[in-house]
């Protein structure tokens, strides 16, 4: 999207700072309006989505707090071990753990006694808990997995408190805004509502496999200008829930509603 930059331009020339100005704080219809009907087959009550922010971010990047409340939101915040419904290990704020080696380098505790735990026993309690949810999901192949509660009972460490947040604000700033920006060079200037789009597809699937799994999404998100309409049309995800997939789709529908009107200030002006 071509950012127009505001001027001190001539008397008779009439501004078009007052409009766009208008139209960036707008506040749209919320994303939870849109598609109603698939997430009543919700099992569990979706929150409700925060409100929009404008167009991009008129003095400079967003960082991670933009972001976080609504990754928070979808993913919970769980500070013991648990199985994610695609079968991995994780804690926190949808933090992944890939390997026990990986679930020993966090500061872990003992949840009754706030001891430290050490590394065989982190080691241990990551093997259990790894262990419960593959039965489980072995006994109930149609079912997604436990709640993260559940998993308390196969391991009591937890970790310290506004770790969680931690662990997901470094991954937001370090790893999926940088390689956002890297996959879409003009993701800065992207009205606020599709920036949210893709930081949650990209914190929920990765920046690569986001860039791999929807390439007509990310074609359209690259164009000039943007085609936010075609984004919402392919950005539905198989492992997500109705509610998030709905969620997301509306973010990318009112980026384009954004864009349009913006796209329009100018031609009504020249009339």
């Amino acid at each position: 999207m071509t950012r127009i930059a505001p001027g001190n331009g001539t008397p008779n020339q009439p501004s078009i700072d007052g409009p766009l100005a208008r139209a960036a704080s707008a506040t749209l219809e919320p994303a939870a309006a849109v598609g109603a009907g698939a997430r009543a087959r919700e099992t569990e009550r979706p929150d409700q989505p925060a409100p929009l922010g404008g167009v991009g971010n008129a003095r400079g990047a967003a960082d991670a707090s933009a972001f976080l409340k609504e990754i928070k939101r979808w993913e919970g915040e769980h500070p013991n071990l648990y199985v994610d419904t695609r079968g991995y290990v994780t804690t926190g704020i949808g933090h992944l753990l890939k390997t026990a080696d990986d679930a020993a380098k966090l500061p872990w505790l003992h949840s009754g006694t706030g001891r430290a735990a050490t590394a065989a026993e982190v080691k241990a309690a990551f093997a259990r808990v790894a262990q419960a949810g593959a039965d489980f999901k072995r006994a109930n192949p149609n079912v997604n997995g436990l709640s993260a509660k559940a998993y308390e009972k196969f391991s009591d460490l937890v970790l310290p408190e506004g770790l969680s947040a931690k662990l997901a604000t470094d991954r937001l700033n370090g790893e999926f805004l940088k390689g956002l920006r890297k996959t879409f060079p003009a993701f800065n200037s992207y009205p606020m509502p599709a920036q949210r789009a893709l930081v949650d597809m990209a914190y929920n699937l990765g920046v690569a496999k986001l860039e791999h799994k929807f390439p007509n999404l990310v074609a359209a998100c690259r164009k000039n200008p943007p085609d936010f309409g075609t984004a919402a049309a392919e950005s539905h995800r198989s492992t997500c829930r109705h509610a998030r997939n709905d969620a997301t789709r509306g973010l990318f529908e009112q980026a384009a509603r954004l864009t349009a009107s913006i796209q329009q200030f100018p031609r009504e002006i020249r009339l």
